[in-house]
Parts: C-alpha cells; sequence; structure tokens
C-alpha cells in the first residue's frame, strides 16, 4: 500500500488530441522526500501531428514499456493519483483530463484531487504579448516560463537525468515534469508562491 503522498507534478504525452491515449506518464512525488516515475505504454494508434511533437512512434513505444499498456499499470497509478492531495503541472487541466479519461475506461473514477496550474499561475509575472492585443497576457508556454527563470534545458536534461535517468529533451515528459518542478522552485526562492512544494 502507497501511503497517501502530498504532492504530484506530472507530465503526459498523447497519441492526439483529447480523447486519446495516454502513451507516456512521467511524476515527481513529492512527500518527506522527491520520488520520481517514468511509465511508457504501448497505444492503439498515434497521431502523426502528436508523434511529431513528441517523437515516440508506435513500435518505439512498444519497445520502451515491453508491451505494457495503461491498463496492466492502472491499479498501481490508481492507487498513486487517488491519494494525492495536489496535482501540479504546466496546463495541469489538460493532463488530469487524459488521466481521468484513461481510468474511465477501465471504469474506475478518480476523486477530485486540487490543482496547481503553472501556466495560469505564472502568466501574470511573465507578462507576455498576445498575438492580437486582448488586454491581457499570454500565457507562457513551458519553454518560456523555464527562460524567464533562467533555466537553461541543459540543466533541466541533467535534473531529469538526475531523477528519471534519461528525458534530457522537451515534451519528453520526464524532461517536461522536471523542467515544471524546477520553475515551482524557482518561482518561490523568488518569492513569487508560497506553500506550493
Amino acid at each position: 500500500m502507497i501511503p497517501a503522498v502530498k504532492k504530484i507534478v506530472f507530465d503526459i504525452e498523447a497519441t492526439g488530441l483529447s480523447p486519446a491515449q495516454i502513451c507516456q506518464l512521467s511524476c515527481l512525488i513529492i512527500d518527506e522526500e522527491i520520488s520520481a516515475r517514468n511509465y511508457f505504454f504501448t497505444v492503439d494508434d498515434m497521431n502523426p501531428e502528436a508523434e511529431a511533437v513528441h517523437g515516440f512512434s508506435m513500435e518505439e513505444l512498444e519497445e520502451l514499456s515491453g508491451g505494457v499498456r495503461f491498463e496492466d499499470r492502472a491499479d498501481e497509478l490508481f492507487e498513486l493519483f487517488s491519494t494525492a492531495k495536489l496535482f501540479i503541472g504546466h496546463n495541469i487541466s489538460a493532463d488530469v483530463r487524459y488521466i481521468q479519461q484513461e481510468f474511465e475506461r477501465l471504469g474506475m473514477k478518480l476523486p477530485k484531487i486540487n490543482t496547481f496550474c503553472t501556466m495560469n499561475y505564472f502568466t501574470s509575472q511573465t507578462n507576455l504579448k498576445m498575438k492580437v492585443n486582448v488586454g491581457r497576457p499570454k500565457p507562457p508556454k513551458l519553454i518560456e516560463l523555464c527562460e524567464f527563470f533562467d533555466l537553461s534545458e541543459e540543466y533541466i536534461a541533467e535534473r531529469a537525468r538526475e531523477w528519471f535517468g534519461d528525458g534530457g529533451a522537451a515534451h519528453d515528459a520526464r524532461f517536461d515534469t522536471a523542467a515544471t518542478y524546477l520553475c515551482l522552485e524557482a518561482g518561490t526562492k523568488k518569492g513569487l508562491l508560497r506553500g506550493v512544494l
């Protein structure tokens, strides 16, 4: 039995726009210490546009996952995610929607878990201009938020490898999870937020 965890920073890569299958899930579990988990999943199909973003083909996912599908890890993941007190991510609502859909396909329903979105929270601080002036700043892409906090891709990749053993490129869920955590850490150190980490 996994003890109740406090917070999970996570990112997913998927086979396309929702509804779709999760092909990679990476998370940093923050309790008294930080632990990392990464999962690859065999999937039924792959949208070419999604593959162009994350770079994982169906054949590569079959190899990386060892043929394991989401449903093969569903009980373990449900126990982990349903005991969290807070989900943290960049555009977290989209990632939560994908997780919920995967569980719902299996007749499992996640309880309502509070979320913290780095994209929404830091929009006013980054104050990026939209292409069309609509009177409010543009929500930052994750890489733009990293630039705001002077986090280099090399440093993020190094930390991703430290936590996950690999994941040295953007749009690999390990890299994006590490980047999200490091933005939170940097924002906390700068006094821009409290009590999230």
